[in-house]
């Protein structure tokens, strides 16, 4: 077997380790639980939103706050309930002022909405039962700029000046939300 014969026999072998070893690199730096769907440090990309009651909403309007987002199918939006509640509890604990600085978005994919006036109404409803607005994706628009994994539970924070400070999509365990916690106290003091 000439060289020419053996370094064109050992090329994939070798692209094929290469791609092993990055696969097991992802898999042991991962976290636990949930997994990543925007990178930490990258702008946030703009969206545009709406309410069953047809309020829009835009990242330019939450410019100066820190976002909590919550974003979901409707069949997925009781996965991160603990968090959520831990959130809401951190939240009313908070003076005025602190609460002024955090904008807490619940947006639903509704994209695959067929009969758009019930799924407002639903909205409209939920939105009043749970005392904040939730917001629909309809056309999808958010679901892709964000990487949002699909049929899951996905998590932003967006600090004040529209950086993603923490993204995860599936279960965050309890074990973090202490962490969480702690992002969300300093992004509102600025730091």
């Amino acid at each position: 077997m000439s060289v020419k014969n053996l370094s064109q026999n050992f090329r994939p072998a070798l692209a094929k380790s290469v791609l092993i070893a990055a696969a097991l690199l992802v898999w042991v730096l991962a976290p636990t639980g949930a997994q990543a769907i925007l990178a930490t440090s990258e702008p946030a990309p703009s969206f545009s939103l709406e309410s069953g009651n047809n309020k829009k909403l835009s990242l330019d309007m939450l410019r100066g706050k820190v976002v909590v987002l919550f974003y979901a199918t409707r069949d997925t939006v009781e996965v991160n309930d603990a968090l959520s509640r831990y959130l809401d509890t951190l939240y009313a604990a908070q003076p005025q002022n602190i609460q002024s600085q955090i904008y807490r978005l619940l947006v639903v994919n509704a994209m695959e909405a067929t009969a758009v006036t019930a799924w407002k109404d639903k909205l409209n409803e939920t939105s009043a039962k749970m005392k904040v607005t939730i917001y629909g994706d309809w056309t999808g628009s958010m679901f892709a700029a964000y990487r949002m994994r699909d049929n899951d539970s996905n998590f932003v924070i967006i600090d004040k000046k529209g950086v993603v400070r923490f993204a995860a999509s599936g279960k965050i365990p309890n074990s973090r939300f202490e962490a969480i916690k702690k992002l969300l106290l300093k992004l509102v003091a600025g730091k």
